[in-house]
């Protein structure tokens, strides 16, 4: 017997030598390419003056090598991610299974190279963003990321799982562009533009709640749990930035890898 997850999965797969947008799930299949392709969007808008366009729009702004990689293999996520929603829609379920391998190994290494850019900003003088500030932004998130991606290749025959928990890990990395698009127009960092910044990826997952709804007249549980998660990773987030111990605890790891 098949379970409710995999009949939708079986009755959305596109019949040979059909185009997906005429088979039934095909707007929801597409649905996945739009995200994608807005998470790109997002993404070299927010990082544009500090990377892809750094030459141009910041010519004597200096990054660090470590930088430089993290910035290449957090953009060769997005770029997978946009092109494994393109192989889903054309049917090229085989490809997109292959590649999958290949994101497991950047997604371990963009938990590493988080890790060491953290390492790094804690060596700056004047550190900035404060310690305790790198560390918890860096580490709340980069954990929730792990989990949801890590949850999403343990349910990868689970096509209805596996898709909406490989959005959701995405939909957590945009909260780092919009941040710096809200630089841009509000021009210096305060709380109100973090927590605006929290509230604008938080709603984002509506969209997704409302492609469910108009779908499958139900949001499926894995958007829930990639929500409450992210949820309990910002409360967390914003409230140990100002705890005493958390401020111990990053002020003597920026004095042991000074």
């Amino acid at each position: 017997m098949l379970s409710s997850d995999q009949k939708l999965a079986s009755e959305h797969l596109p019949r040979i030598g059909e185009p997906a947008f005429n088979t039934r799930g095909g707007i929801q299949r597409l649905f996945y390419v739009v995200m994608a392709s807005f998470v790109v969007l997002v993404c070299f808008v927010g990082f544009a003056p500090s990377f892809y366009l750094k030459s141009y729009l910041n010519p004597n702004r200096e990054l660090s090598i470590l930088l430089h990689v993290k910035g290449f293999v957090f953009s060769a996520w997005i770029i997978l991610f946009l092109v494994q929603s393109v192989l889903i829609v054309r049917g090229s379920r085989a490809l997109h299974q292959r590649l999958g391998w290949f994101a497991a190994v950047l997604a371990t290494a963009m938990v590493v190279l988080v890790a060491a850019a953290t390492v790094e900003e804690m060596r700056r003088v004047p550190p900035f963003p404060p310690p305790a500030v790198a560390l918890a932004l860096n580490t709340f998130d980069t954990a929730v990321f792990a989990i949801l991606v890590g949850t999403a290749i343990c349910y990868r025959k689970k096509a209805e799982w596996h898709k909406r928990l490989m959005l959701s890990a995405t939909l957590i990395l945009v909260g780092a562009p919009i941040v710096r698009i809200l630089l841009i127009v509000e021009g210096k960092m305060s709380i109100g533009l973090l927590i605006l910044d929290v509230l604008l990826v938080d709603l984002i997952f509506l969209v997704c709640f409302a492609m469910d709804l108009s779908r499958r007249r139900r949001i499926h549980p894995a958007y829930l749990v990639g929500l409450g998660i992210l949820i309990a990773d910002q409360i967390t987030t914003f409230s140990v930035m100002s705890w005493p111990p958390w401020i111990n605890l990053a002020d003597a790891i920026r004095r042991f890898v000074a």
